[in-house]
């Protein structure tokens, strides 16, 4: 489903999860991730991973969807500010992780981003749609949005985020 709350509460550690303080904000985030070139196991210059990490195989709560970030702190508190209060220490050379469920099912579920499995491992890696992602993941946006009685002011408004955070 598509919202400015991804936040879940889980039994063991409580609410988590991506929580968008404005669609702006939220149309940043989703055009950055549609970019395939921000990934940095795409990309060598990208600066973020998205994964399912099947924890739930492990007897955890369930699978885990996370966003792992490889940049400077500062920048992810200035561009990707809704990540940064809900992000969580990184290992080795991940800076910070955001874990977000809802948020990672939205993605693949609502968007069309797809999941690469790989045999004998328990983590799935997200990436954007194959096809256009540009024009493809924007389109599920702008309809929900014009479902949502948006007029055409506030979606080219919106529309601008997003393709700032894909050029980001």
């Amino acid at each position: 489903m598509i919202t400015l709350d991804y936040r879940t509460n889980n039994p063991r550690w409580g609410i988590s999860g991506i929580v968008y303080a404005s669609w702006e904000r939220f149309a940043f985030a989703l055009g950055y991730l549609a970019n395939e070139a921000h990934y940095r196991n795409r990309n060598r210059g990208g600066l973020l991973e998205l994964h399912f990490e099947r924890n739930d195989a492990q007897g955890a709560w369930g699978k885990e969807g996370r966003i792992q970030y490889y940049g400077k702190e500062a920048y992810l508190a200035s561009r990707l500010a809704d990540w940064y209060y809900v992000k969580s220490a990184g290992n080795g050379s991940i800076t910070c992780r955001m874990n977000s469920n809802d948020y990672m099912y939205s993605l693949v579920n609502d968007f069309g981003f797809r999941e690469e499995r790989y045999e004998d491992f328990t983590t799935a890696d997200i990436f954007p749609p194959s096809v256009e992602p540009y024009s493809s993941v924007w389109a599920v946006l702008k309809d929900h949005l014009q479902k949502n009685n948006w007029d055409d002011a506030g979606i080219e408004n919106i529309f601008r985020y997003y393709t700032e955070g894909w050029n980001e």
